[in-house]
């Protein structure tokens, strides 16, 4: 039995793999999230005792960190979405048909192939199922999108496909 999908890649879709890909898949820890937050608070807090005292070198200072502790706060977390409607993505529709040894993607009229035991990672979320190609790029497969089969139907079929150490489930 053939299993096929249509995703669109609408805004939510691709900001919510953007945030899951920064989260889960590369990692980014909490105490990134926790940096970013002290520094603010600080240049606020800094802002206040600059003018006060006029200590600007302390601001100048502060600020500095801000710029390069939060470049990568705000590559990950706040530019993906701004830069969206100018982006590939927009509008993009993929249509997936998952086969017994191998899955198509036809994108614009144009077909590709891959394998599934070349999958560099499978990971299944509440929203969509990621399979990544490799570390830099996924194809992201929609939950909702399902014309035949259904989301558990892939699910199980990628789990007989795919060692078991390569497919991980993501609560949320």
């Amino acid at each position: 039995m053939e299993i096929i999908n249509t995703t669109n890649y609408d805004k939510d879709t691709v900001l919510r793999f953007q945030r899951f890909n920064a989260r889960i898949a590369k990692r980014v820890p909490w105490s990134t999230h926790a940096l970013f937050a002290f520094l603010i608070l600080s240049v606020l807090a800094g802002t206040y005792f600059a003018v006060r005292s006029h200590a600007w070198l302390y601001l100048v200072v502060l600020a500095l960190a801000l710029y390069v502790f939060g470049r990568r706060f705000y590559a990950i977390f706040i530019a993906p979405e701004k830069k969206f409607d100018q982006s590939s993505f927009a509008g993009l529709s993929q249509r997936y048909v998952f086969l017994k040894n191998c899955f198509t993607v036809c994108v614009n009229g144009k077909e590709d192939r891959a394998y599934y035991n070349r999958l560099f990672d499978v990971w299944e979320t509440p929203d969509a199922f990621y399979l990544y190609a490799n570390a830099g790029q996924a194809y992201i497969v929609s939950k909702a999108g399902f014309e035949q089969g259904t989301a558990e139907a892939l699910a199980a079929h990628l789990r007989g496909r795919v060692e078991a150490k390569k497919y991980k489930v993501a609560k949320r």
